[in-house]
């Protein structure tokens, strides 16, 4: 399945001090890349010029069926950006992001770094290597309550990302999870409905022995490695949504805690903090033990945000949903295609 020389083997101590800055910002954009994104299409791309990085979007990976408001692609450069920032800080050479204005509408943002102090700064040693483990977990969740205390911690760690209107909604009700859990398998069942998304979605599924750097192995969906061969085919040709709602509703449901994020306004400057808080929480989780999982049917197919909203009492725009918990088996992490591959010029 995962090759052991991949993009996850980085080595802090292999840091080079010593060489120039540029270096030293391909060094932590290996982090960057190992971000979550849907469908695992890994939408970023990057330009280092003189002491900065500038981010922008690859305009081929926007999924038209799965994300046609471009939230989900925005959101998962947000997750590499916090990624990006989180391993400059350890290093100690961040210096600051700017998001980028309208002039062009494939920038998305420009980090500065600074010349570092030839040492770490260990308050982000433990979140940094989380990233090279973090998953998107799949599967039921064991019935051990997240504690309220530490939700606490959580929440004073990342109080500097809640800015413009954004939220996060703690949902630990057992019939609010439910509901939650009701409308993710009733977007799944819509969005498997429609022949135009079951066949963007097949090409993004592949088998479990695949050499492919994008996409969905199989093993990320738990499947068997022969079902996971005639998985597209499946998916493109036969509507299989009522199986994946009840599977999804299985998981979801179980779930002892889920995240849901709000804001007051939706745009794209929302989104890519939205992406950034959502990385850190979902860090913050695993560091602590806890897998996340990522469920958006219920947020992206048609109007069942507003059903959403009801459930968590809030008139703000839901616009990103996870849920946390201990899951029963964990899977290998998904590939990534090389670094080299997302630097532009």
């Amino acid at each position: 399945m995962q090759e052991k020389n991949n993009q996850r083997n980085i080595n802090p101590q292999e840091f080079p001090f010593n060489k120039d800055l540029q270096s030293q910002i391909k060094f932590v954009l290996q982090y960057a890349i190992l971000a979550p994104s849907t469908h695992n299409t890994q939408p970023w791309l990057f330009k280092i010029t003189g002491n900065k990085c500038e981010v922008y979007y690859d305009p081929k990976l926007q999924l038209p069926e799965a994300d046609p408001k471009a939230r989900d692609l925005y959101i998962s450069i947000g997750c590499a950006i916090e990624n990006l920032i989180l391993a400059a800080k350890f290093f100690n050479i961040f210096g600051d992001i700017k998001y980028s204005s309208t002039e062009n509408e494939f920038h998305i943002a420009t980090i500065t770094f600074k010349e570092n102090s030839n040492h770490f700064n260990n308050k982000y040693a433990s979140i940094v290597e989380t990233i090279l483990k973090r998953i998107n977990a799949r599967g039921v969740f064991f019935p051990k309550p997240i504690p309220h205390d530490f939700l606490d911690k959580i929440t004073e760690k990342v109080s500097e990302y809640i800015v413009d209107g954004i939220k996060i909604n703690w949902i630990r009700e057992e019939e609010k999870i439910k509901s939650l859990a009701s409308l993710t398998a009733e977007g799944l069942k819509i969005a498997y409905k429609k022949n135009s998304f079951r066949k963007e979605m097949s090409m993004w599924m592949n088998n479990s022995l695949t050499k492919k750097k994008e996409g969905i192995p199989g093993y990320a969906l738990k499947m068997p490695v022969l079902l996971s061969f005639i998985l597209p085919k499946l998916v493109k040709f036969f509507n299989i949504g009522n199986f994946l709602a009840k599977k999804n509703y299985q998981s979801l449901s179980s779930a002892p805690l889920i995240v849901v994020i709000t804001s007051k306004s939706e745009d794209s400057k929302t989104w890519l903090q939205i992406g950034r808080l959502v990385e850190r929480l979902m860090l913050e989780f695993q560091n602590a033990q806890w897998q996340t999982s990522i469920f958006v049917a219920s947020i992206e197919m048609e109007d069942l945000y507003k059903e959403v909203k009801k459930i968590i009492n809030t008139t703000e725009k839901p616009q990103f949903l996870f849920a946390v918990g201990l899951i029963d088996s964990l899977h290998q992490p998904t590939p990534r295609h090389k670094l080299n591959k997302k630097i532009i010029f």
